[in-house]
């Protein structure tokens, strides 16, 4: 084959190679060019869930403080703000709201206005609508919308009714609060901080009336049964709670159980070490001061008179039991039980006046008799028909936490 013929044949190939290779490029090009814009469609995604967070953390905050007031508008400026040097500003395409958040569903719950004091989550959802594009055009898209959505939850102060691993209530309980340092409790005056509070589960079994909040540990929540009325929160706020400090001192040492006298029938009530117990159908009076007791029993139908500031130091049992435990003072901060036991109950046939520390152990509450104070245990189990009247005025009943920070749930 002469020369003239192969150039012949070599050009058509030429052709096909040029056609091939602006074939390729077009490709590459527009491939570079969704890159491009597939990486600031990523950018501007994490600018907006940046501003989402933000915001609702800041929103968090104010409820958590007690800043109900315009929270949402000041929060959407707070959105704002943010955005600005983004390079774009429009605070109608941003959406603010302020409710609860529903553990067990992972579900946010707007509130009216009207209802805010009693939210402690805020929604935001930051958005970026008609951002232009840069090389998306070539196949007919000019602009996108981005958008982001967070959700914050701010913990609430707790207090009254403590059960750091759980709290049950099987009976028919009502719960409101009063404070003892301004009179008698009087239901015509009564307060809404009868609150009942966990740093895991509350289940709610009986018929309950709760003038109060039912606030459970973040990821666990208030399982209700029945038809019960929880007036405040009935969600979980707090992440993780940490054991009040309960100290001794050297009372095992330096204490008053040398005073402890006879029974009213003439009865030694130590059996043993310094354990008490008080049989039926008699009654101790004790002196105000200071106890150390191994464990302390009341059979049924006994009675133990206090007349005046009493604590007790216990490092075993605690069990009252169809028995009457008379605080005569009828202040509940003249009673104070300390256990570093397993086992507080107190079933009692009289009403209760005092506050109960003993976070390690099961404590179970209630009888037929009305309770004034605070109670704070591992568990905590309120049992039979009775009221629990929260003394706000009393040690136990005030948070002995400080409040975590808020944190995004969603």
């Amino acid at each position: 084959m002469n020369r003239s013929a192969r150039r012949n044949q070599t050009k058509p190939r030429r052709g096909a190679v040029v056609v091939l290779v602006a074939v390729s490029l077009v490709t590459l090009f527009i491939f570079a060019a969704l890159a491009v814009d597939v990486g600031y469609i990523c950018a501007l995604t994490a600018e907006q869930q940046n501003t989402a967070d933000a915001g609702s953390l800041a929103g968090a905050n104010m409820l958590q403080e007690g800043k109900h007031y315009n929270v949402d508008e000041r929060v959407l400026r707070l959105v704002g703000e943010n955005q600005k040097p983004q390079g774009y500003l429009s605070l109608d395409d941003q959406i603010v709201e302020v409710g609860i958040w529903n553990s067990r569903d992972r579900e946010f719950i707007a509130l009216d206005p009207a209802d805010w004091d009693r939210a402690f989550a805020v929604r935001v959802r930051a958005a970026r609508n008609q951002a232009s594009l840069f090389f998306a055009g070539v196949i007919g898209i000019t602009e996108t919308d981005v958008w982001r959505e967070a959700v914050a939850v701010g913990s609430k102060p707790c207090g009254g009714i403590w059960g750091l691993e759980g709290v049950v209530v099987p009976g028919n309980v009502i719960t409101d609060s009063y404070n003892s340092t301004e009179g008698p409790f009087d239901i015509t005056t009564a307060y809404d901080n009868g609150d009942i509070c966990s740093g895991r589960q509350i289940d709610v079994r009986g018929s309950v009336d709760v003038n109060g909040d039912a606030m459970a540990g973040l990821g666990h929540y208030v399982d209700v049964r029945g038809a019960p009325i929880i007036t405040g929160i009935s969600s979980a706020t707090l992440d993780g709670v940490p054991d009040p400090s309960m100290d001794f001192g050297d009372v095992a040492v330096n204490n008053d159980n040398g005073t402890i006298p006879m029974t009213d029938l003439g009865v030694d009530p130590f059996t043993g070490g310094n354990s008490i117990h008080i049989n039926s159908f008699d009654n101790l009076t004790l002196a105000p001061g200071d106890y150390y007791l191994d464990s302390f029993i009341m059979a049924s139908d006994a009675g133990l008179t206090l007349t005046g500031p009493t604590t007790f130091y216990v490092t075993g049992d605690l069990r009252v039991t169809g028995a009457a435990l008379v605080n005569t003072t009828m202040d509940p901060n003249d009673f104070t039980i300390l256990s570093s036991g397993e086992e507080v109950t107190i079933l009692g046939t009289a009403e209760f006046y005092g506050q109960v520390l003993a976070p390690d152990a099961q404590v179970t509450i209630g009888g037929e008799a009305d309770w004034y104070g605070a109670v704070i245990g591992e568990t905590v189990k309120m049992h039979g028909n009775f009221n629990f009247h929260v003394d706000e005025s009393v040690p136990f009943a005030k948070p002995w936490y400080d409040l975590p920070p808020p944190m995004l749930v969603h």
